[in-house]
């Protein structure tokens, strides 16, 4: 499903089911590894950068993949 907002993103998954990953290298990471976001924009914090946003629930498990390899 396509999101014109983040906002509308929430409203189908929930406030607290999504999370902001803006790490280029994470981004990569979980969508090499399957995951794919929920909705991507450009960072209300950083002009020029990305924002994307990953559904909480899915992620667990390529999150602990993440924390094993990045060191």
């Amino acid at each position: 499903m396509k999101f014109y907002s983040l906002e509308e993103a929430k409203s189908v998954y929930g406030e607290d089911s999504l999370i902001p990953i803006s790490s280029l290298k994470q981004i990569i990471f979980y969508c090499s590894n399957g995951l794919q976001p929920e909705f991507i924009w450009e960072s209300e914090r950083q002009e020029g950068k990305i924002v994307a946003w990953f559904h909480k629930a899915k992620s667990e498990l390529i999150y602990k993949r993440w924390q094993e390899n990045k060191a």
